[in-house]
């Protein structure tokens, strides 16, 4: 079996790397291309910031014109992270059309909750199913979630491969850590999880009060892309809108972090998952946001304009090809309202019940999903 594995930028590669790994220790033969930068790289336009990672002798075998580099073997799978954009796309369309080779997306986030903007994205996912033979995610409870927002592809739940390697941080890049970001060893350390949605404002007030207390160090882990997207850059930059806390910045940070900050604190997401593994003291503010109710509460998404990057009608609408907003509200029944408030529940019920909520994000949390998944191509 001969796999290519790619990724365009730190986060891909932290859901990917474990089967690098494991890839590794099987003697299955591959080829990754991967890049370590926090922002979105491009394989042919921006070739120096990939490196090559291989078990097998590089021979000129087949050329891929979207990777512009050529493979030492034709590949029979190919696995990324992300399917609807470039260049992931364009990689996609060109290996199953050029090689004849099969597809397998490893999902990055654990879908543990619903709502309207995770319908509409769900509806332009099912554009692209055709393209992937197989869609990896971490439990049951996810393709549940995903079944009644309308998903169609082929899902199958073998846990988190993000968790597999990413939490063994070497002691040396742990103090290395500690002194970029000047931890003092005396203080309590709370790592802050961000919101990029409309109800960002008011988790932001609540992050506000921990940012002034001298006998706490606070820590802010942005959501993928956020510093750099003009709707919250101006938070960033000239300063942050948290003057005394540290954001991270650079993605191949966060996992250390998360090992350094002994509490964590935001809202119910994915990235509480690490937080819950790693056995930190999680504050959720889940329910001071009246996130049971938001979540059910439609109404956001016919907003032009607004805190959150779901209030954006128009690109709803673009998106779908809809000239009149009946067609978008058509795909919110309210079936799907009651499916999903049951669904959610299962997470609202439980946010002080840890090891029910591990099971909901991940069917073994047992660090072995990148062996599942390997195991899963091999057949």
């Amino acid at each position: 079996m001969n796999l290519v594995i790619f990724a365009s930028d730190a986060k891909a590669l932290s859901s990917l790397n474990g089967i690098i790994h494991e890839c590794h220790r099987q003697g299955i033969k591959f080829l990754a291309m991967v890049t370590q930068s926090t922002t979105l790289k491009h394989p042919t336009s921006q070739q120096g910031h990939f490196q090559i990672i291989s078990n097998v002798e590089r021979k000129d075998v087949v050329k891929s014109d979207t990777l512009g580099i050529h493979l030492p073997f034709k590949p029979d799978w190919l696995i990324v992270n992300r399917e609807r954009w470039n260049p992931e796309l364009h990689i996609i369309e060109e290996f199953k059309k050029k090689f004849e080779c099969k597809v397998g997306l490893v999902e990055p986030n654990a879908w543990i909750l619903n709502g309207a903007e995770s319908r509409l994205e769900t509806y332009s996912k099912n554009r692209f199913t055709d393209l992937i033979d197989v869609f990896f995610i971490g439990s049951q409870h996810g393709i549940d979630q995903q079944r009644i927002a309308g998903f169609t592809g082929n899902l199958l739940a073998v846990g988190n491969p993000k968790y597999d390697s990413n939490f063994n941080i070497q002691p040396d890049q742990l103090e290395h850590l500690k002194q970029q970001y000047k931890v003092k060893e005396d203080n309590n350390k709370h790592l802050l999880f961000s919101l990029v949605n409309s109800h960002r404002p008011k988790l932001n007030k609540i992050l506000a009060s921990y940012d002034n207390n001298p006998d706490i160090q606070t820590f802010y882990k942005p959501y993928p892309g956020e510093p750099f997207d003009p709707k919250f850059s101006n938070e960033f930059i000239p300063s942050f809108f948290l003057p005394n806390t540290h954001p991270i910045l650079d993605e191949r940070h966060v996992w250390g972090m998360f090992e350094i900050c002994d509490t964590h604190i935001g809202t119910m997401s994915s990235i509480v998952h690490a937080s819950l593994l790693k056995g930190k003291k999680y504050i959720d503010h889940s329910l001071d946001l009246n996130l049971p109710e938001e979540y059910l509460d439609f109404s956001n998404v016919f907003k032009n304009g607004g805190p959150g990057l779901e209030n954006n009608k128009s690109m709803w609408m673009r998106s779908f090809g809809f000239t009149n907003e009946s067609q978008l509200r058509d795909l919110l029944p309210n079936e799907f309202r009651d499916q999903t408030e049951r669904l959610n529940n299962k997470v609202w019920d439980n946010l002080d019940n840890p090891d029910i909520l591990l099971t909901l994000f991940d069917d073994y949390n047992d660090g072995n999903a990148s062996k599942r998944i390997i195991n899963e191509l091999q057949k």
